[in-house]
This record gives structure tokens, sequence and C-alpha cells, in this order.
């Protein structure tokens, strides 16, 4: 995704009532939640923003309303956790490292996919000098989430797949999270790809399916997008197959 996706949104979330992250986490702190996305070219993020203005808030932290993202995710040497994505099985999660550059706070994060489409997000704060690895903590803290969710621990071996950068700014609704995320960039190894085109990689987190985010949204005929930056990263690198779902998206992002 251009600098250009980076500035819009940084325009539109500097004209906007700003919350803290004690805020934000007591109004929409969801670690369980129904998630809907969305790539929206910037005429259409406008047109969005727009009509939600007058109940839109935004993240800010020391001043600061877009911020660096970083997250490596793990999965089996024969890509387990992708092939289950890519079979839409009802038990699937995702596992990775979450580094927020600015600050350099990296956590372990397990996301697990509940009923009705609901996800369920659990972390533990990890050390940022390991964030392309797991520790024995880490592990033991998956495992025993895994079992809680599933009944099974986490598969072995688990190794560093993908990793995707980008930058962020959180809206924020009286009954949804918005994350915007711009600058995309998948790399693994020596593979690197960045998204293209001048878009905006949305997010409407809620505690439930309906919401006004998603309301204006259908409004202005905007349709739900099947995206997820880890599989879809790992079929854009050309290091994994079967990943047709996501052809659209990338299609989209100006990558396939």
């Amino acid at each position: 995704m251009s600098g250009r996706g980076t500035a819009t949104v940084a325009a539109v979330a500097k004209g906007l009532p700003s919350l803290s992250l004690a805020e934000v986490v007591a109004t929409s702190g969801l670690m369980s939640r129904t998630d809907r996305k969305y790539v929206l070219k910037l005429n259409d993020f406008l047109a969005v923003t727009e009509s939600l203005r007058a109940s839109l808030r935004c993240l800010e932290i020391e001043g600061q309303r877009v911020f660096g993202y970083s997250s490596t995710y793990f999965d089996t040497p024969d890509l387990a956790i992708f092939r289950a994505h890519r079979q839409d099985r009802r038990r699937r999660f995702k596992i990775r490292t979450r580094t927020y550059t600015d600050s350099a706070d990296t956590y372990c994060e397990l996301k697990v996919s509940g009923r009705r489409d609901e996800t369920v997000k659990v972390r533990r704060p990890h050390p940022a000098e390991a964030a392309h690895g797991l520790t024995a903590p880490a592990l033991t803290f998956l495992d025993d989430a895994l079992t809680a969710a599933y009944g099974r621990p986490a598969p072995r071996p688990l190794t560093p797949a993908l990793i995707t950068d980008y930058r962020r700014t959180t809206l924020v609704t009286a009954d949804a999270r918005i994350t915007c995320d711009t600058s995309l960039v998948w790399r693994s190894g020596p593979r690197s790809l960045a998204a293209g085109g001048d878009l905006v990689l949305l997010e409407v987190k809620s505690a439930s399916e309906r919401n006004s985010v998603t309301e204006a949204l259908a409004k202005l005929r905007i349709r739900e997008q099947s995206v997820s930056k880890y599989c879809a990263g790992l079929v854009a690198l050309g290091l994994a197959t079967g990943g047709n779902r996501w052809r659209p998206a990338l299609r989209r992002l100006g990558v396939a």
C-alpha cells in the first residue's frame, strides 16, 4: 500500500477528537469479538469516515495517531495452521508475536475462532529481542490456552512463517472499533512484497455482527472482503498453494 493511503488516513484522524489507550480499552477493548474486513479505495474510505464523522474518535498515544506494527506468524513446517484456515475448519487459530514498533512493546498472541464467527484473542508479554521466536514460557502459554479452547496443546514444531509490517490508525465509535491499516508489506526470508495501490485495509471489530459502521458500509454498497494478512501473504509470496479464497482480496490489493 502506498504512502498516500497512510497520509489520507492520518489526515482524517487528525481532524477527530482523541481517545487515550485506557479509554479505548474501557469502551471497546474487545478480546472476544466479531471481525468484518474490507479493502477500501481512498474515496470509499473518505466516504465512510465522513458518514460516521459525528460519532468517530481516534486513539492517540503521546501525540501520535498512526502507529507501526510488525507481526511474526508461526506455523508448522507443513503449514498446518494455514491449511486449517484454507479449509475453513471450525477449530482454527493463529499464533503470532506482535511488536508495536514505536514503543518496542511485544506480545505473544493466540487468536481462536469461536462460535458464530466470533474471534477470541489472548496474549501475554513477550521479550522484544525474541520477537521472531517462541520462548519456553510462550509455548507453555500457547499450550494452556489451546488446551482450554480446543482440548489440545499447540502443534510442534512451530517456526516463523511470515512477517507483516504495516501502519495502523484506530478509530472508535460507541459500538465498534475500526482499525485502518496501510503500507502493508509481507516478508519471509529473502522474499518481500508490498501491497500496491492507494488502499486501506479496514477491520470492524464489535461485540455484535451489526453496528453503525457495518451499516454505513452497507449503505455505500461496500462489501465485506475475505482477507487474512497471514494466509493472503503466504499465497502472495508463493509460499502456499490452494489459496483461491484470498485471490479476490489480493487482486484488490494489487498483488495478484
